[in-house]
């Protein structure tokens, strides 16, 4: 399995390749490095790695827009971002933009070793599946979506316009069917789990940036009716969005007084 690391440090870049040396697995690794966004394209495109390993902020190109550009080329391209940043914004933009998962800087040996396996797994997986069953859409030639490939989509793309009929339609199952699967995969109907989610984005939002709350419904699928956004968070959370970020902000402050 080819793998490519992008780091602007090359001494980061030869830490992560000893710790593929390390790994107990029982495929074998194939590691290049690229300490650019222009290194790594030519390498990406030369070699097709099936993992892509990259940090975000590098002199001469975010990894977030190599992260864009090779998810856009193959979704099955198992993409990993690292940060030394624990920042919300930086992690819903690198899901947004295709990556797989996310990790902080320095790295554990033993939890990238685990994401790491996690990843190469569902790689192999997805390239069985692809190989066992025919795509719906034999023009697109992508691969069935397991159902834990949905909850994924639907964190990734909690902005954009969602349905169950498309969702049913790229895993190949009926509409119905997709509704009974969902349901015994989350616990949950499709149009329940997505509004919890997008709420819970929202309190995210509303606690950890200083977004206007039109622009926080924008960013969980409200664009076109934000005016909806404080009726469904009212009746999920109980409070008004004002009323929330007014209360989590007292609570916050009350929190630094006592310290004092």
């Amino acid at each position: 399995m080819k793998v490519l690391i992008v780091d602007d440090e090359q001494i980061i870049c030869e830490s992560i390749k000893a710790d593929f040396a390390r790994m107990a697995h029982p495929w074998e690794y194939e590691v290049f490095a690229a300490q650019s966004v222009t290194a790594a394209q030519d390498i990406y495109y030369r070699e097709e790695p099936q993992i892509v390993i990259t940090d975000i902020n590098m002199p001469g190109g975010s990894g977030l827009i190599l992260v864009s550009e090779i998810h856009k080329h193959n979704p099955a391209c198992a993409l990993l971002v690292l940060s030394a940043y624990d920042n919300f914004e930086y992690v819903r933009n690198a899901f947004t933009m295709g990556a797989w998962d996310y990790i902080l800087k320095p790295l554990a040996f033993s939890e990238f070793e685990n994401c790491v396996c996690k990843l190469a797994k569902k790689v192999l997986a997805e390239k069985e599946a692809c190989g066992r069953r025919q795509c719906a859409d034999v023009a697109d030639k992508k691969c069935v979506f397991a159902m834990d490939d949905v909850v994924e989509y639907i964190q990734q793309h909690v902005g954009e316009k969602l349905s169950a009929s498309e969702l049913a339609r790229k895993m190949a199952v009926s509409y119905s069917s997709f509704g009974k699967l969902f349901r015994e995969h989350t616990g949950k109907s499709f149009s329940s789990y997505l509004l919890w989610y997008r709420m819970e984005c929202a309190k995210e939002y509303l606690e950890n940036s200083s977004m206007k709350i039109k622009q926080v419904a924008s960013k969980v699928g409200y664009r076109e009716n934000p005016q909806h956004f404080s009726r469904d968070f009212t009746r999920q959370v109980g409070v008004s969005p004002k009323e929330y970020r007014a209360k989590r902000f007292a609570k916050c402050a009350s929190k630094e007084e006592g310290s004092l």
